[in-house]
């Protein structure tokens, strides 16, 4: 008996298995559930179409719940085929055993759908992002749905959709997406897109994640990786800057790979986000339409190059941001050198740190520095914010020659602040700087060396400078040896005075040179008054005017200038006595036209002696107007005067140029005291040239004519000729 309900009880099991099997395999065919499908489908999208093929019931075995299914279904929305592989229905077991079925969810699977098909779907739906961005934004794609839906008392409790999407182009607000394929899945409150592939403005993406989550605010988060190999057009794409005008050419290859995380509001505006991104650069090419010049870098920039560079940068809503880059760069095809760069800020403050060397002559005229060699090291921390620029530190070091620069703050391109700056620079083996300024309740400027070849030059050219602007203190200077464009250096240098809203008010200075010869330079401002007045004594005339062109091949003599000036306006009168020019090319070139005698020859000899010379100069900002200079020696005698053009650079001189041999036969016949009349019978003998010079400086002009009688002004002058 036990055999009997035991082998009943197997075969029960074996049919129930069976029928399981068959029912969660194969199904049990029926068209009971056509009309109720048709019209659950129908009552939740309206102007729907649908005829559905036989249907199946079918058993899940994994919870044991009943679901009909129905496969390639023909369903129309507004006349339009949607291409539909199959549908599933899953009822409620306990409505189906009382004969009223009740669907608990239904599963959607849709073979692959054209972007073009989707658009007449979505162009009947209420105005939303969506329907924006499929009907203006998408061009093409391919995309494949499974669409989960839960029901409760024959509304849409919640939803999912799965699918893929193949070969999509699209492009939003100038971000052009081509070849994108990737896997999605889309919750009634969350979302993930996954395994994205494709190209992004020239970017190839290699893999990416993005997941969103939309609860009581729209978030959204994401890991892209991606490869660098772009051009000037691919950057232009994304990046609409003035500044890529300025580049001919841009090639960029590497790797790089961006975490990201974006919160929305209700209005999809931006709250907050984070970015977070790591990479390298292999290999990078930029070339300039026009070549770039940088201060104090001595050639121009034609090209840069990056090369084995690793690069980490951070941003968010708030403002905070962090950029490091570290490898080797390349200028103008030299060799490579590496280089750190850091940027950070705090609210408002930019915080930068660059070190690195640079293969490039670095040229700073105011220490008269040359770097001849590779920089080992440039280090520099500064701080800056929309008001004030802030020079923490700056470390220069080529060789034996080091410039350290500690805390120079700027505003608006005016000094605010600086505490120090050490120099120690050689030149053609020796040094010719050593000396260090400090900036506290006093300006002291101290040291053993300074070189101040072109530092008459560089005031002229900044005269008008607004850089001290803020600057009211006292100074003073000690400096053991100056270096100036003369033979002859200034020892034993002090000076003491007073600088006012960055000018000079006052000063008192002293300086000596070889063979007990001084230097004595005073200046003062007038009482109530802004006019100053600058008195200099040198018993070296050389060093005071090695700077003029005008004065070149000038030597020996004593040196008195008086100057008075106000804002952009100054008269000076410059005597200089007992003094020799030799190898003067202008003077050359006019004795020479003149034919006098061997005058020329003296000039390349030991050159030619001058008793005195007297000029008389005004200048403002558009000319400096030479009065009058007057030149008498033992042989020849030269009165002149012209202008030169500040803006143009344009010379023009006119003068008077006679022998002193016939000046003094002239002047031992003249008249003594009274108008003076040149007499026919001397007049008549008299020999001279008149001179015109014009032209800009290197394309001089330059012409004579002779003369047989000599102006007034030129007789006047000669009467009060040194003894």
């Amino acid at each position: 008996m036990k055999k009997i309900i035991l082998s009943s009880i197997y075969l029960l099991f074996f049919c129930i298995i069976l029928i399981l099997g068959y029912l969660s395999i194969i199904g049990y065919e029926t068209n009971r559930f056509n009309s109720i499908l048709e019209r659950k489908i129908i009552s939740n999208v309206p102007n729907t179409k649908i005829n559905l093929n036989k249907i199946k019931v079918k058993i899940n075995i994994k919870n044991l719940s009943f679901f009909v299914t129905t496969s390639k279904p023909i369903i129309e929305y507004h006349n339009n085929n949607i291409n539909i592989n199959k549908i599933d229905a899953f009822i409620n077991l306990k409505s189906l055993l009382i004969g009223k079925p009740k669907i608990e969810k239904i599963n959607i699977v849709s073979n692959e759908i054209e972007v073009n098909d989707i658009k007449n779907i979505v162009k009947y739906q209420k105005p939303s992002n969506l329907k924006k961005f499929f009907l203006n934004d998408v061009k093409k794609g391919k995309i494949k749905v499974k669409l989960d839906l839960n029901l409760k008392n024959n509304e849409i409790k919640n939803y999912e959709i799965d699918g893929t999407v193949k070969d999509f182009f699209a492009n939003v607000q100038n971000i052009n997406l081509t070849k994108m394929s990737f896997i999605y899945s889309i919750k009634q409150n969350n979302g993930e897109v996954d395994n994205i592939t494709g190209n992004v403005n020239g970017l190839n993406i290699n893999y990416g994640n993005i997941e969103f989550e939309n609860s009581k605010s729209l978030v959204i988060k994401g890991d892209i990786e991606s490869d660098l190999n772009l051009n000037k057009i691919d950057i232009n794409k994304t990046f609409k800057n003035e500044i890529l005008n300025s580049f001919e050419k841009i090639q960029l290859s590497g790797k790089i790979q961006s975490l990201f995380k974006i919160n929305f509001d209700k209005t999809l505006k931006v709250i907050d986000y984070k970015v977070d991104t790591t990479g390298n650069i292999q290999k990078s090419y930029i070339k300039f339409k026009k070549p770039k010049k940088y201060l104090f870098i001595k050639n121009e920039i034609n090209n840069l190059s990056l090369e084995k560079t690793e690069f980490k940068m951070g941003f968010s809503k708030d403002n905070k941001k962090s950029i490091s880059i570290k490898g080797f760069y390349r200028a103008n095809d030299n060799l490579l050198q590496k280089f750190n760069f850091k940027n950070s800020n705090e609210r408002s403050l930019e915080k930068f740190q660059i070190n690195g060397d640079f293969d490039g002559e670095i040229f700073i005229p105011f220490i008269n520095f040359s770097s001849k060699n590779k920089i080992e090291n440039i280090n520099t921390l500064f701080e800056m914010n929309e008001d004030e620029i802030n020079l923490k530190k700056l470390i220069l070091k080529e060789g034996k020659n080091k410039i350290d620069i500690n805390n120079l703050s700027l505003n608006s391109k005016k000094l605010v602040k600086l505490d120090n700056i050490f120099v120690k620079t050689f030149f053609e083996g020796k040094y010719n700087n050593d000396f260090k300024l400090s900036l506290g309740k006093t300006i002291n400027i101290e040291g053993v060396k300074y070189d101040a070849s072109n530092l008459t030059k560089l005031l002229e050219q900044n005269n008008n400078s607004d850089f001290l602007k803020n600057i009211n203190k006292e100074i003073t200077i000690n400096i053991k040896e100056i270096s100036t464009n003369a033979s002859d250096p200034i020892s034993n240098f002090n000076l003491i005075g007073y600088i006012n809203k960055g000018k000079f008010n006052k000063i008192v200075s002293k300086g000596e040179f070889k063979d007990g010869k001084y230097l004595d330079i005073s200046l003062r401002t007038e009482k109530n008054s802004s006019r100053k007045i600058l008195e200099i004594y040198s018993d070296l005339p050389k060093p005071i005017l090695s700077n003029y062109k005008f004065f070149d091949g000038l030597s020996g003599g004593q040196l008195l200038l008086y100057s008075s000036f106000e804002s952009k306006n100054s008269n000076s009168n410059l005597t200089v006595e007992n003094f020799k020019v030799k190898d003067a090319p202008g003077l050359v070139k006019l004795l020479s036209l003149a034919d006098f005698g061997g005058m020329a020859d003296a000039m390349a000899g030991e050159g030619l002696s001058f008793k005195k010379l007297e000029m008389t100069i005004e200048k403002n900002d558009q000319v400096l107007n030479l009065k009058e200079l007057y030149a008498i020696g033992p042989s020849i005698s030269i009165l002149m005067e012209g202008y030169v053009d500040s803006k143009t650079g344009v010379i023009s001189f006119r003068g008077t140029m006679v022998p002193a041999k016939t000046l003094n036969k002239f002047l031992s016949k003249l008249p003594i005291v009274g108008d003076i009349l040149i007499p026919k019978e001397i007049g008549e003998g008299l020999f001279g040239i008149s001179f015109k010079m014009k032209g800009l400086p290197g394309k001089v002009k330059t012409t004579v004519n002779p003369i047989k009688t000599l102006t007034p002004r030129f007789i006047q002058k000669a009467l009060k000729k040194p003894k």
